[in-house]
């Protein structure tokens, strides 16, 4: 018997393989051969996970895993798109059950760029008539609710005729499993079926020329970590298949990366973000390990440098976490829905198993074990121990993906002061209308060691707050003890800007109009905005500022001074 991949590995590597494994064959459905979604008894299941954990079978290769591998993936294979004329040909569902998007309505290669946010804007606004119409009309609607309850019909009634993006389809898919296949292919090609190997050949050859005409099109832009695959996937498999425009497509593509990533010293688009920054070292590694040609070796070393240093920037060694500001995330914590605390522990080794704990990006680890970690000797120290309080800061060129084309990249400033116990962050210059926006942030440590968060959101009156909103401007700097946030909007909806807290044992008392009294900080507040309501839950705390429009300022302004 020829040795096992994972033999091969580091005990880090090996460490990350079979807590990720135990992890996925928990969530197995053998019914079905697909992953179940990563929640505590969940019945819907995930293709993209599918496709990650048949790769961690192969990686670990124990008794009945190649078997169960070739079996997930023709499962998988199973799920993809097959129409040429659709915006979504060449993707996959995201899950088997999902309703197959909308065919035939929307002549999307003879649009313009951007027709994805020309479609929303144009449906938004249409919308909005129809409500004023029906309310000027004297019709049944009579209050708020109604007129939401109308506008959301109207909008379904849009989503059955036309392919909504995100709703009804995911283009990010294709991009996430053609990096898996490019892998399963070029290190396991001898272990599985030949006729599985050209099944994925065949399914490559509708995903990554769908990329192709995607990124071409602009008709949904690219962030940074799907251009990264997209430049990846084009190049693998443009040698795979010795296809010369696929090749010279992706080297205009890296080259062009590499031009607007060195602008502002070695930044990105998606800059600053817990949760794909992961995705990024991960496909950088892949760059690293698995491209065909020196060149692509070159740049992608530089950028993964780069971006190993900004991450060192940001990051606290004590309270083992990045700071903000965020221009996309999910969590303010570096070990929830992210891989970066993964990388860290295969730096730092072992006693910081901790920072690799189980978490939704956990089914990713046997890919970032098989990739492998590459830091510059630099940035190393600032992992180890911190190195002395700071003030950073760094520009970037954010992409604000459902904005118009050439009017959708905006120079930000992300300014942060990190010291030994306490960092805060503060976003300037961005348009984002992305609630994964976090343009203020704090976090800190008590005495007695326990770790807190803050971070300024916003949200539609009775919606959740990782949603698209139009019309909302922040604008925050920060000193060593201050953060100052104006915020200003301009929209017909009502909004809640609120600040969410995160800790042990904070308390109602202790959160006044003037002053915050948290363990570990105290925070004066001058605050120009309506009187705020505080609402407490099992782990959190949110300070909430309503505004109404016409009843409010539609400006707000923010000055916590800390202690």
């Amino acid at each position: 018997m020829t040795e096992r991949m994972v033999e091969k590995m580091s005990k880090e590597q090996q460490f990350l393989v079979n807590q990720s494994m135990l992890m996925m064959d928990n969530f197995y459905d053998k019914e079905l051969d697909l992953m179940r979604s990563f929640e505590e008894n969940s019945s819907q299941h995930s293709t993209r996970s599918s496709a990650h954990y048949a790769l961690g079978l192969l990686v670990r290769n124990e008794t009945g895993d190649v078997e169960r591998a070739v079996r997930v993936l023709h499962k998988v294979l199973d799920m993809q798109y097959d129409a040429p004329d659709e915006i979504y040909h060449g993707t996959f569902r995201t899950r088997p059950d999902a309703i197959h998007p909308p065919v035939g309505h929307y002549a999307w290669k003879s649009f313009a760029p951007g027709t994805a946010y020309f479609l929303e804007r144009t449906f938004e606004k249409v919308s909005a008539q129809f409500i004023h119409n029906l309310q000027d009309a004297d019709s049944i609607l009579t209050d708020q609710a109604d007129a939401k309850r109308m506008k959301q019909l109207f909008h379904d009634a849009v989503n059955q005729i036309l392919p909504p993006v995100w709703i009804s389809y995911d283009p990010n898919w294709r991009e996430f499993i053609a990096c898996v296949c490019a892998i399963m292919t070029a290190e396991f090609a001898t272990l599985v079926p030949g006729t599985l190997l050209e099944r994925m050949d065949q399914a490559m050859e509708l995903a990554v020329q769908a990329s192709i005409d995607r990124r071409m099109s602009d008709a949904i832009p690219m962030n940074t970590n799907i251009e990264l695959m997209h430049i990846f996937i084009t190049h693998y498999y443009g040698h795979r298949f010795n296809h010369t425009e696929w090749i010279r497509h992706s080297d205009e593509q890296a080259e062009a990366f590499l031009r607007e990533f060195d602008q502002f010293g070695g930044t990105f688009a998606e800059f600053n973000t817990t949760t794909y920054y992961g995705v990024d070292l991960s496909v950088l590694g892949m760059w690293r390990k698995y491209a065909f040609t020196e060149r692509l070796t070159k740049i992608g070393h530089k950028i993964e440098a780069g971006l190993w240093n900004n991450i060192a920037l940001y990051y606290n060694a004590n309270l083992e976490n990045l700071s903000g500001p965020f221009a996309r995330a999910y969590d303010m914590e570096m070990r929830e829905h992210s891989s970066i605390g993964v990388f860290l522990y295969l730096l730092l080794g072992e006693g910081y198993e901790h920072l690799a704990g189980i978490n939704c990006e956990s089914g990713h680890d046997p890919l970032i074990a098989l990739v492998g970690v590459d830091v510059p000797v630099e940035a190393v120290p600032y992992f180890q121990a911190h190195q002395g309080d700071r003030l950073v800061q760094k520009q970037f060129m954010e992409l604000c993906e459902r904005d118009e084309p050439h009017a959708n990249r905006n120079l930000c400033t992300a300014k942060a002061w990190i010291g030994a116990n306490r960092m805060m962050g503060a976003m300037s210059g961005s348009r984002n209308t992305n609630g994964q926006m976090y343009p203020a942030t704090i976090h800190w440590q008590s005495e007695t060691g326990e770790r807190y968060d803050l971070r300024l959101a916003r949200r539609e009156v009775g919606e959740g707050w990782n949603t698209h909103l139009r019309g909302l401007t922040f604008e925050a700097d920060v000193t060593k003890d201050s953060l100052v946030i104006e915020v200003e909007l301009d929209t017909a909806d009502e909004i809640e800007i609120y600040f969410e807290i995160r800790g042990p044992s904070i308390r109602q008392q202790d959160i006044l109009q003037e002053q915050w009294r948290f363990p570990g900080l105290v925070c004066d507040v001058k605050a120009e905005a309506p009187e705020p309501s505080v609402l407490f839950y099992v782990n959190h705390a949110e300070i909430i500022y309503r505004y109404v429009p016409g009843e409010s300022a539609n400006k707000m302004r923010f000055e916590l001074n800390i202690s």
